[in-house]
């Protein structure tokens, strides 16, 4: 279980971390590294119709519990039939996402209570900690301008549509996660270059497991 790595990127909509996450698998592949790609939510057959259900721009009657539960679903499903079969072969996953998502736009974001979750996290979730999370840092006012470059190849989703104010308090939440686990976390100023933030995730990757 614990031969391979778990790497997670996280950040507000927009923040490039999708796109430093195929950069970072593309320099890992180079160095002849076994790298699988995932995301969540999605990151599986049963995650897809998850992501389906919680993007769709239509759901507006979605209530936030309900949106909660199914990205736990997720979660689950998706560490267990692909995070924790990769790590035992000894892959790097790098994933889109984890649940410091649920913790800063639904717990911050969304305001929720989450301690009503508290023991399915603790036995289904924790246990399975990232070994390195890589924080993307841009200002919620930066979100939409963003989206709004996005929006040539990608429709806006669900949590797009959200407003400024829920981005402050997801934004609050990371930096929340990002201060109580600063061995875990490393946080990158996601409004820089595109170049500029991969060559300093290669530099955080040689540094903390020595690849390359």
């Amino acid at each position: 279980m614990h031969s391979g790595r778990l790497i997670t990127f996280e950040g507000l909509d927009g923040c490039g971390k999708t796109t430093q996450l195929e950069k970072a698998k593309d320099w890992l592949t180079e160095q002849g590294y076994d790298v699988l790609k995932t995301r969540q939510p999605g990151g599986t057959k049963i995650g897809r119709q998850i992501r389906s259900i919680l993007l769709d721009p239509e759901h507006e009657e979605l209530q936030p519990e309900s949106e909660l539960l199914l990205y736990l679903s997720d979660r689950i499903q998706h560490i267990q039939e692909t995070i924790i079969p990769a790590k035992a072969t000894g892959k790097i996953v790098l994933c889109d996402r984890f649940h410091d998502s649920t913790v800063a736009y639904q717990g911050y974001g969304r305001g929720l209570n989450l301690n009503s979750i508290e023991s399915v996290v603790a036995h289904c979730i924790k246990p399975y900690d990232p070994d390195l999370t890589i924080l993307l840092n841009i200002s919620p006012e930066t979100v939409p301008l963003r989206l709004e470059q996005r929006e040539e190849y990608a429709e806006k989703d669900r949590l797009d549509l959200e407003s400024l104010n829920f981005f402050k308090k997801t934004a609050q939440g990371f930096q929340v996660l990002a201060a109580a686990e600063t061995e875990r976390y490393v946080c990158l100023n996601g409004e820089q270059d595109i170049e500029v933030i991969h060559q300093e995730i290669v530099a955080v990757l040689q540094e903390r497991f020595q690849l390359g």
